[in-house]
């Protein structure tokens, strides 16, 4: 019996922010398991992948030790690159302190800062975000600045993981808290609403617009970072995607050399 011919691989995918091992998932492993649905159904027709950063909530990688945990989500991403899918993954501000581990075990392409890459003949420019929402404040620029700082990075790592998992996981629920708190007051002016008006406030809209008249080679920018399910025209076909979330939205990008869709898999009504 002939071997059926596998699928041809014609499609990219796109996804960010899935914050694995954060508490504020209703359930952190079925997310998980989510997630892990989803990779399994583009492994077929899957050219390349792309993770444009915090997938993981917190990740600190020393010399021979990583976090525990996400063994379902490594396992898969494993599978997807043993079957010749090309997987690249961006960090983010949650999961910067990536070595080499997961280029080392499963093959994935690391990337530290925004980049500009050919993608089936369209220019993308691909970032997680936060390199540009720095210039958005004092405080965001000066938070980005410690996190990577090389120093501050080795210091970090000489002090036991018993302290500095407990210390990064509370931070990062009182920053999500802060946040989330700030919203219901109305005291963030283009957080989480997806109207017109605020997001032409939206920093990172804001930053495709200015990069267009600068680049315009460039076709799309793809963005996470701000947990926003946006795909808003610019000028001349040119288009600005924030991919949302794995949170509440569960959502993605797919590229087939023609369209380029924003989707969400399994949405919830």
């Amino acid at each position: 019996m002939e071997e059926q011919q596998a699928a041809p691989r014609t499609r990219i995918y796109f996804a960010s922010d899935a914050h694995l091992g954060s508490p504020f998932h209703r359930n952190p492993l079925e997310a998980e398991r989510k997630l892990c649905r989803w990779l399994e159904s583009i492994r077929r027709d899957a050219r390349a992948l792309y993770l444009l950063g915090d997938m993981f909530d917190y990740w600190f990688e020393y010399r021979h030790v990583v976090p525990q945990g996400f063994t379902r989500f490594l396992g898969k991403l494993a599978e997807l690159s043993d079957q010749g899918v090309e997987i690249h993954f961006l960090t983010g501000n949650h999961d910067l302190w990536i070595r080499d581990y997961l280029h080392r075990e499963l093959g994935i392409i690391l990337h530290r800062h925004a980049f500009v890459t050919e993608l089936m003949g369209k220019t993308f420019r691909l970032s997680h975000g936060d390199e540009e929402y720095r210039r958005e404040s004092r405080a965001q620029d000066w938070l980005y600045r410690i996190f990577h700082n090389p120093v501050l990075r080795i210091l970090y790592g000489s002090i036991h993981p018993r302290w500095t998992v407990g210390l990064a996981q509370g931070l990062s629920i009182r920053s999500r808290r802060r946040g989330l708190r700030m919203e219901s007051e109305g005291r963030v002016p283009h957080a989480r609403r997806n109207d017109y008006f605020s997001l032409e406030e939206e920093p990172l809209i804001r930053f495709a617009k200015e990069q267009t008249a600068l680049h315009p080679e460039v076709d799309y920018y793809l963005f996470g970072h701000r947990h926003l399910l946006v795909d808003m025209a610019l000028k001349a076909d040119r288009r600005v995607m924030i991919l949302g979330d794995w949170i509440q939205y569960f959502s993605y990008a797919v590229w087939d050399g023609t369209h380029l869709r924003l989707e969400q898999f399994e949405a919830e009504q």
